[in-house]
């Protein structure tokens, strides 16, 4: 059996969730650590820790893996199964879920590279040549006042909607879990829809020191049935440069930087994984103040 958590929550959660997690990592080489204890954990199902390492390579991922089953078949019979006899207790303030009638857009982010004129996937000999995947919730309220503003002839986007965006979606992600933007990051901002659901934005995000930076263009369409959204297709396509705590390898100078958005029915389990910036529960869903 696997499971995939966020390190972030689990290592937060009180409860028998978080103690049984905590009971496995405090077994391998992050224990007793203060911040993140992220990685590939193999363990039994009374939480002994077979295995573990924190490398993207599937090499040594299986390598990891297959260690840690000849361990698994030597281990005896009993320590091999647990009784549960109730069930476990979560901790609900570390549960982020879609709330009832809301609805999910996939932000795909991927770093490009000028081939010949054409913008094209960064190469794959290069560090953050994977496309990043988050997600973009929305209340079901919330598409109904969008729904509303099309309707009405269109015009800039509420303030919730568009700070939303800019500040926990117009990242790059693809070299590992990056910064939120704040307010005064924002350097230049627009974005409107007309009366058909055309969509067109450009911005400008910068900290205040100049390193870190993000800039360009929003293209797209959204489209409804009824009050429920039925097509959310956006293109960003900006120059992106510097990197965060968490984004460590940037190629030098201004380099490109393209995400999709759209939108998804949110019924698979991985549609489901809570957007990156909403560990600021409040602060995701009140991105304006």
């Amino acid at each position: 059996m696997s499971v995939a958590g966020d390190d972030w929550y689990q290592r937060q959660k009180k409860g028998d969730e978080g103690t049984f997690y905590r009971k496995v990592v405090e077994q391998g080489p992050r224990r007793g650590t203060n911040g993140t204890r992220q990685g590939h954990y193999v363990f039994t199902a009374q939480g002994e820790l077979l295995g573990f390492n924190n490398n993207r390579g599937p090499e040594r991922r299986l390598a990891m893996m297959r260690e840690a089953l000849e361990k698994w078949e030597n281990l005896p019979a009993e320590r091999k199964r647990a009784s549960i006899s109730e069930e476990a207790k979560g901790d609900e303030q570390y549960q982020r879920k879609l709330p009832e009638g809301g609805q999910v857009v996939k932000v795909y982010t991927r770093s490009l590279e000028d081939s010949e004129g054409r913008l094209v996937a960064l190469g794959e000999d290069k560090v953050g040549n994977q496309t990043a995947v988050d997600h973009l919730w929305l209340r079901k309220e919330e598409v109904k006042e969008l729904q509303k503003l099309v309707a009405d002839g269109g015009g800039t986007f509420p303030a919730w909607f568009s700070m939303r965006i800019v500040r926990f979606h117009l990242r790059d992600n693809t070299r590992g879990e990056p910064e939120d933007w704040k307010k005064e990051h924002i350097k230049n901002w627009e974005l409107k829809v007309d009366a058909k659901g055309q969509v067109n934005g450009r911005f400008e995000l910068q900290k205040k020191d100049g390193k870190l930076g993000f800039e360009g263009r929003i293209t797209g369409g959204i489209s409804f049935d009824g009050d429920r959204l039925s097509k959310f297709e956006w293109l960003v396509l900006g120059d992106q440069w510097g990197e965060g705590n968490y984004t460590r390898g940037a190629r030098p100078g201004k380099t490109p930087l393209g995400q999709v958005l759209q939108l998804t029915d949110g019924k698979s389990a991985r549609d489901q994984i809570p957007p990156q910036g909403i560990r600021w529960e409040q602060g995701y869903w009140q991105a304006e103040d």
